[in-house]
């Protein structure tokens, strides 16, 4: 699946809610499960900062933001 920079910026900007139901979304379409519940908002910023190329996330913050992400069986 490829997404480009337009997508990208669309989807930065939909509300924490409607961000987290689309990356679920995608997620699931790889075969991963999201919990239900966005992360809190301050994550969903960071995450927003990383699809704008704006913030990198250590490979440490993105495993406790993710850390709930299992591995459909």
């Amino acid at each position: 699946m490829k997404i480009n920079k337009e997508a990208l910026k669309a989807l930065s900007e939909k509300n924490d809610k409607e961000l987290w139901l689309e990356i679920q979304r995608i997620a699931g379409e790889h075969g991963y499960k999201l919990p239900t519940e966005a992360p809190k908002h301050e994550d969903m910023e960071r995450i927003r900062g990383a699809m704008s190329g704006a913030e990198k996330i250590s490979l440490g913050d993105a495993a406790r933001i993710l850390q709930n992400f299992k591995k459909k069986e």
